[in-house]
Protein backbone atom coordinates (compact mmCIF):
# COMPACT_ATOMS: atom_id res chain seq x y z
CA UNK A 1 0.00 0.00 0.00
CA UNK A 2 1.08 3.21 -0.57
CA UNK A 3 0.82 6.70 1.14
CA UNK A 4 -0.98 9.34 0.16
CA UNK A 5 0.58 12.52 -1.04
CA UNK A 6 3.59 13.77 -3.14
CA UNK A 7 6.66 11.99 -3.92
CA UNK A 8 9.51 13.12 -3.35
CA UNK A 9 11.67 13.56 -6.63
CA UNK A 10 14.93 12.25 -6.52
CA UNK A 11 17.36 13.19 -9.51
CA UNK A 12 20.85 10.73 -9.70
CA UNK A 13 23.69 11.32 -12.22
CA UNK A 14 25.13 8.26 -14.38
CA UNK A 15 28.01 9.93 -16.50
CA UNK A 16 25.91 11.76 -19.01
CA UNK A 17 22.58 10.29 -17.82
CA UNK A 18 20.50 12.07 -16.00
CA UNK A 19 18.11 9.70 -14.09
CA UNK A 20 14.74 10.73 -12.38
CA UNK A 21 13.85 8.76 -8.67
CA UNK A 22 11.21 8.75 -7.35
CA UNK A 23 10.57 8.05 -3.78
CA UNK A 24 7.78 6.75 -2.31
CA UNK A 25 6.89 5.12 1.06
CA UNK A 26 5.00 1.91 1.83
CA UNK A 27 3.80 -0.49 4.00
CA UNK A 28 6.96 -2.62 3.01
CA UNK A 29 9.03 0.43 3.27
CA UNK A 30 11.01 2.58 1.06
CA UNK A 31 10.75 2.49 -3.01
CA UNK A 32 13.46 4.15 -4.70
CA UNK A 33 13.19 4.34 -8.71
CA UNK A 34 15.93 5.05 -10.73
CA UNK A 35 15.96 5.35 -14.26
CA UNK A 36 18.69 3.99 -16.69
CA UNK A 37 19.25 6.10 -19.63
CA UNK A 38 22.49 5.05 -20.61
CA UNK A 39 25.64 2.56 -19.72
CA UNK A 40 27.37 3.19 -16.93
CA UNK A 41 30.89 2.02 -18.12
CA UNK A 42 32.38 2.60 -14.68
CA UNK A 43 31.14 1.86 -11.84
CA UNK A 44 31.92 2.57 -8.59
CA UNK A 45 31.93 2.24 -5.00
CA UNK A 46 30.44 5.65 -3.23
CA UNK A 47 33.38 7.65 -1.01
CA UNK A 48 30.82 10.60 -0.35
CA UNK A 49 29.39 10.37 2.89
CA UNK A 50 25.61 9.40 1.97
CA UNK A 51 22.88 12.15 4.02
CA UNK A 52 19.87 11.87 2.53
CA UNK A 53 17.30 9.54 -0.27
CA UNK A 54 18.98 11.77 -3.18
CA UNK A 55 22.04 10.62 -2.32
CA UNK A 56 21.44 6.77 -1.80
CA UNK A 57 19.85 6.64 -5.28
CA UNK A 58 22.92 8.26 -6.43
CA UNK A 59 25.42 5.86 -4.78
CA UNK A 60 22.91 3.01 -6.19
CA UNK A 61 22.82 4.08 -9.45
CA UNK A 62 26.97 4.85 -9.56
CA UNK A 63 27.04 1.18 -8.35
CA UNK A 64 25.16 -0.35 -11.25
CA UNK A 65 26.49 -1.61 -14.29
CA UNK A 66 23.59 -2.72 -16.40
CA UNK A 67 23.86 -5.50 -18.55
CA UNK A 68 23.69 -5.01 -22.13
CA UNK A 69 20.47 -4.99 -24.10
CA UNK A 70 19.64 -8.08 -26.63
CA UNK A 71 18.51 -5.72 -29.59
CA UNK A 72 15.24 -8.31 -30.58
CA UNK A 73 14.49 -7.57 -26.98
CA UNK A 74 13.22 -4.72 -25.08
CA UNK A 75 15.21 -3.66 -22.11
CA UNK A 76 14.47 -4.83 -18.91
CA UNK A 77 12.87 -3.33 -15.78
CA UNK A 78 13.63 -4.89 -12.39
CA UNK A 79 13.19 -4.73 -8.76
CA UNK A 80 14.90 -6.12 -5.87
CA UNK A 81 14.81 -5.46 -1.91
CA UNK A 82 18.05 -4.61 0.14
CA UNK A 83 18.24 -3.47 4.01
CA UNK A 84 21.58 -1.76 5.22
CA UNK A 85 22.99 -1.90 9.00
CA UNK A 86 23.46 1.56 10.70
CA UNK A 87 26.54 1.13 9.63
CA UNK A 88 26.33 0.85 6.33
CA UNK A 89 26.93 -2.86 5.82
CA UNK A 90 24.30 -4.92 4.00
CA UNK A 91 21.31 -6.46 6.19
CA UNK A 92 20.61 -9.40 4.77
CA UNK A 93 21.25 -10.83 1.28
CA UNK A 94 19.03 -8.43 -1.59
CA UNK A 95 16.57 -10.18 -3.30
CA UNK A 96 15.12 -9.53 -7.05
CA UNK A 97 12.30 -9.98 -6.82
CA UNK A 98 10.22 -8.91 -10.19
CA UNK A 99 11.11 -8.05 -13.52
CA UNK A 100 8.34 -6.21 -15.59
CA UNK A 101 8.43 -8.71 -18.58
CA UNK A 102 9.33 -11.76 -19.28
CA UNK A 103 12.56 -12.89 -19.53
CA UNK A 104 14.96 -16.05 -20.65
CA UNK A 105 16.68 -18.28 -18.10
CA UNK A 106 19.96 -16.31 -19.87
CA UNK A 107 18.88 -12.69 -18.73
CA UNK A 108 17.56 -13.17 -15.36
CA UNK A 109 21.29 -15.15 -14.51
CA UNK A 110 22.85 -11.91 -16.19
CA UNK A 111 20.27 -9.98 -13.91
CA UNK A 112 20.78 -11.59 -11.05
CA UNK A 113 25.00 -11.33 -11.53
CA UNK A 114 24.18 -7.31 -11.76
CA UNK A 115 22.40 -6.92 -8.57
CA UNK A 116 24.99 -9.06 -7.15
CA UNK A 117 27.44 -7.04 -8.32
CA UNK A 118 26.51 -3.58 -7.79
CA UNK A 119 24.93 -3.98 -3.90
CA UNK A 120 28.68 -5.78 -3.56
CA UNK A 121 30.45 -2.90 -4.97
CA UNK A 122 28.24 -0.25 -2.82
CA UNK A 123 28.58 -2.21 0.23
CA UNK A 124 29.34 -0.49 2.76
CA UNK A 125 27.62 2.54 2.48
CA UNK A 126 29.31 5.75 3.93
CA UNK A 127 26.04 6.92 5.38
CA UNK A 128 26.68 9.43 7.50
CA UNK A 129 25.20 9.00 11.78
CA UNK A 130 22.29 10.29 11.31
CA UNK A 131 20.85 8.75 7.44
CA UNK A 132 22.61 5.59 9.05
CA UNK A 133 19.89 5.81 12.33
CA UNK A 134 17.20 6.61 9.65
CA UNK A 135 17.18 3.35 7.24
CA UNK A 136 18.75 0.58 9.68
CA UNK A 137 16.97 -2.48 9.38
CA UNK A 138 14.38 -0.50 6.92
CA UNK A 139 14.08 -2.46 3.93
CA UNK A 140 14.39 -0.48 0.38
CA UNK A 141 12.63 -1.80 -2.99
CA UNK A 142 15.38 -0.66 -5.65
CA UNK A 143 13.10 -0.39 -9.34
CA UNK A 144 15.77 0.03 -11.92
CA UNK A 145 14.01 1.31 -15.04
CA UNK A 146 15.82 0.41 -18.18
CA UNK A 147 15.18 3.48 -20.73
CA UNK A 148 18.20 2.22 -23.12
CA UNK A 149 16.90 1.58 -26.38
CA UNK A 150 13.37 2.04 -25.81
CA UNK A 151 10.93 2.60 -28.23
CA UNK A 152 8.60 6.05 -27.73
CA UNK A 153 6.46 7.77 -29.56
CA UNK A 154 7.82 10.88 -31.53
CA UNK A 155 6.08 14.65 -29.96
CA UNK A 156 6.35 17.25 -32.44
CA UNK A 157 7.58 20.20 -31.04
CA UNK A 158 4.89 23.20 -31.09
CA UNK A 159 4.98 25.92 -33.46
CA UNK A 160 3.75 29.13 -33.69
CA UNK A 161 2.85 30.48 -37.38
CA UNK A 162 3.77 34.28 -38.09
CA UNK A 163 1.76 36.35 -40.41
Amino acid sequence: MRCRGPAIIVTALLGAAVLASPVTASAQGMILSIEIRGQNTNPVRPTAPINNLQELSQALAGCWNTPPVETSRQPVDLTFQVSFKRSGELFGKPRVIQFAREITPEERSRYYQAVAEAVERCSQMPFTDSMGNAVAGRTFRVNFIDARNRKQAEVPWLTTKTS
